[in-house]
């Protein structure tokens, strides 16, 4: 999670409140996931209580991935002063918690886990669920010297251009092809790619272009834009579930069209709304907020750890999403690993050496 040039921390607030609520979402959408993807094992009012709550957190991996456009694309730096500064800052945490989680595996759920079989999970990215984050960063920290080029050179006009390229390419046709799949069980496909605009590097650039060109003008589209496609959310997923009588994930995708509005909007929002943080949050408040974006990075990479002890009773009490009702469960548990996480995030800042891996 990048961090802003230190003279920049006071103007730039609003980066520290959406890395620190982005952080919250995370956990807020692994916590619902133990009801949301049991279709028909719950009452539906469970469901509807974690599919609500899912749906509200689901910009905060894309917003994460907005924030590091928005605050590295601007910067003009030789590549090997850019590549000296971030590569530790990823390197040493991804190699760390992968050694950490496969040993968590190993110790709690594989415990034949062999050391090839650990090469090749720590290769694939699948030493534990949400490393996979860590390998899109390194990804995205390779390209971005190049795309550091297009930022300072190119237009209003054409960046725009790139990003509806990037939303027909990389969102809206993939997502209408597996939407006709589950409706329809249509095998339509469209074989045409557009390499360069493809995944996560439209976040890049869309957090970029809007921390750039929005303008208070757009808040209330942006408004209307994230509320609508927050309903497409929840709703569109009740119903593609219960077309399917299977759990649907379509909209809960990072890349489909409604994630990409929602978080666009709450990127946007957040960015005009910077000023009334400054004046409505006391000097306090703000700077807890901070630490809590600081330690935005080791909550991410602790926080599924807190949710395994917590569920599974490690520590002689069950802590989970149902038990009694996801309605107050969900943010309680999601509360309570926040908390550990940020607890042990700044535990381990502390320690000389073993602070890099956070």
């Amino acid at each position: 999670m990048t961090r802003p040039a230190q003279g920049e921390k006071e103007k730039l607030f609003w980066f520290d409140f959406l890395r620190a609520a982005a952080a919250f979402g995370v956990i807020l959408v692994h916590v619902s996931a133990d009801v949301i993807t049991e279709w028909g094992v719950f009452p539906k009012s469970w469901w509807w209580s974690a599919n609500i709550y899912d749906s509200i957190a689901r910009g905060c991996v894309p917003i994460f991935i907005m924030i590091s456009g928005a605050l590295l694309l601007p910067v003009q730096e030789g590549i090997g002063d850019f590549f000296r500064k971030r590569f530790y800052r990823v390197a040493i945490p991804f190699v760390a918690w992968t050694i950490l989680y496969l040993l968590w595996k190993k110790h709690f759920y594989v415990p034949h886990l062999g050391f090839g079989e650990a090469l090749r999970l720590a290769a694939s990215g699948g030493a534990h669920f949400h490393l996979w984050f860590i390998y899109v960063l390194v990804g995205l920290y390779l390209v971005t010297p190049v795309f550091r080029i297009l930022a300072a050179h190119a237009s209003e006009r054409l960046l725009l251009y790139f990003l509806v390229l990037w939303f027909v390419f990389s969102s809206f046709l993939p997502f209408f092809e597996k939407l006709g799949t589950i409706l329809i069980h249509s095998n339509f496909h469209i074989n045409l790619f557009v390499e360069p605009a493809q995944g996560f590097i439209g976040y890049f650039i869309l957090g970029h272009f809007l921390r750039k060109y929005m303008t208070e003008r757009q808040v209330p589209a942006a408004c209307a834009m994230g509320t609508v496609n927050l309903f497409v959310c929840a709703l569109g997923t009740y119903f593609l579930t219960l077309h399917a009588r299977t759990y649907s994930l379509l909209l809960y995708e990072n890349m489909s069209p409604n994630v990409v509005f929602y978080a666009a909007a709450v990127f946007a929002l957040a960015k005009q709304a910077d000023p009334f943080l400054g004046r409505a949050l006391s000097a306090g408040v703000r700077r807890g907020i901070t630490g809590l974006a600081k330690a935005s990075l080791g909550i991410y990479l602790i926080h599924p750890m807190f949710i395994d002890i917590l569920a599974k009773g490690r520590w002689g009490f069950v802590l989970k999403a149902d038990m009694p009702h996801p309605a107050y469960m969900i943010p309680l548990t999601t509360t309570v690993i926040f908390l550990l996480s940020f607890l042990a995030t700044w535990m381990i800042q502390k320690i000389p050496y073993l602070k890099k891996i956070v």
